[in-house]
């Protein structure tokens, strides 16, 4: 038998087979979020009061980063457009509107096609060319129009626009693969005066995470050379590159929630009162821990708020339960979107085995017998999460190992078992100390499709 490595997220073969055999494990959810349990709702003025904070205070690029994981392509993005007629001609007729539309436009005409006369179907093939099939980094994607119009602006340039707005020199961290590192750092090296200002880094995940895949027969999938064919083990498989965020505080958010300027207000607003609250937060345990060895029960009472149970007498327990890692969540209410959120759920295995815990938990989580518990969720899976980690800290000892994901995927063009790691903000962040808190549903523009582009600004 081949042994198991000794990383939590390296897995051996027989391990692997092990879980892709078997069913999908059970996370026991009890209960939605709502706010009043589980999710903090702030009126206007608090909302003012802490983003006054920040104002007081500023806090600086040592201080505080922004982090966006943007590993992923195209590829499901322009999936529509290859189903659906109504949907190249819908993207077609309002190519004008989109950030896409120039570069578009000058493309067809330079296959020698009248752009006035050209039909969606030929203009789609043109468009998924110039989108490499898809292949393209999604962050590289024009997402947004600006100056009038006149110019346009990718995923990755509106997160290093926005932040460069709250943070003077941002310091911005990109997860991106290997192959897209000189591309990615090319476009943003020479794309704005708030790019060249920034201090950019790429994090690249490391291959050893990657996952064997299954296919329908049982057997491993096989490069041409006989070893087993890995593909990378799900967003969960980045949690490693937080440990080598260099601040104290950062953001997460997703490389397709990028702020469009007419929201960028807002979002700078909701930004700087999530991350005072953070502050405050981590500013309230860091003073309980400085009196942890006169008043143990203060740190007990604290950590009780917490969801976290620890006896006054185990001043070692204590320690150890006020060094984890901490995440204050903005989420917005559930619309109608696809996906998971913020639950309430049993732990099943790591530091919080058997408590009930705020978790965030995806939709393929639930199987049918909690279908009734996912449909009465109120609120969706996180728009921007404030993380307090020490840089350096560990954080494999606060993952549920258990809570990793099963998926039928088409993989070398078959349909395959795929495994996954404990999704990075779900099974991957556990027991960390979590709060929830509601942000407009304007916070919240997510592009999934290429089709979320229309009517964007």
């Amino acid at each position: 038998m081949e042994s198991r490595p000794s990383s939590l997220f390296e897995l051996s073969l027989d391990e692997c087979r092990a879980r892709l055999s078997s069913p999908q494990p059970k996370t026991a959810i009890e209960r939605p979020c709502t706010p009043g349990d589980g999710v903090e709702v702030w009126s206007e003025e608090e909302l003012l009061e802490k983003a006054k904070l920040w104002d007081a205070a500023p806090p600086d690029a040592a201080s505080l980063g922004l982090w966006v994981p943007a590993s992923g392509a195209a590829t499901r993005m322009f999936h529509p457009l290859h189903e659906k007629p109504q949907a190249r001609e819908t993207l077609w007729l309002s190519v004008d509107d989109l950030a896409l539309g120039r570069a578009w436009r000058d493309a067809v005409k330079a296959k020698g096609l009248d752009p006035e006369q050209c039909s969606p179907d030929d203009a789609t093939v043109v468009l998924l060319t110039l989108m490499k099939e898809g292949a393209i980094p999604k962050g590289l994607v024009p997402f947004h129009m600006h100056d009038g119009g006149a110019g346009a602006e990718t995923a990755f340039e509106a997160h290093v626009h926005s932040w460069g707005r709250l943070v003077a020199s941002p310091k911005v961290w990109f997860t991106v693969q290997q192959d897209h590192v000189t591309e990615v750092e090319a476009h943003l090296k020479y794309s704005s005066a708030s790019s060249q200002h920034a201090q950019l880094d790429f994090a690249v995940q490391d291959p050893a995470t990657d996952m064997p895949v299954l296919d329908q027969e049982g057997s491993w999938l096989t490069t041409e050379d006989g070893t087993p064919f890995k593909r990378p083990g799900g967003h969960g498989a980045l949690l490693p590159l937080l440990e080598e965020v260099g601040t104290p505080m950062f953001v997460i958010r997703n490389i397709d929630n990028a702020p469009s300027p007419d929201r960028t207000a807002l979002r700078e607003l909701w930004t700087k009162a999530l991350v005072a609250e953070a502050r405050a937060w981590a500013g309230e345990r860091d003073a309980v821990r400085r009196d942890l060895a006169s008043n143990p029960e203060r740190a007990a009472a604290w950590l009780q708020a917490q969801g976290v149970a620890c006896d006054t007498g185990d001043v070692a327990g204590l320690e150890t339960n006020l060094a984890r890692p901490m995440r204050l969540v903005g989420v917005v209410r559930n619309e109608g979107q696809p996906g998971g959120g913020p639950f309430w759920v049993r732990v099943a295995a790591g530091i919080d085995a058997g408590s009930i815990r705020p978790q965030i938990v995806e939709a393929v989580e639930f199987d049918e017998d909690n279908q009734d518990v996912l449909a009465q969720a109120t609120h969706f899976n996180p728009v921007d999460m404030v993380c307090v980690v020490k840089p350096g800290q560990p954080l494999a000892p606060y993952v549920d190992g258990s809570r990793y994901l099963l998926a039928e995927k088409k993989v070398m063009g078959e349909s395959a078992k795929v495994l996954e790691h404990p999704g990075l903000w779900n099974g991957g962040m556990s027991g960390w100390l979590t709060r929830f808190v509601e942000i407009p549903a304007a916070c919240f523009q997510p592009v999934k499709t290429v089709m979320d582009l229309v009517g964007r600004t």
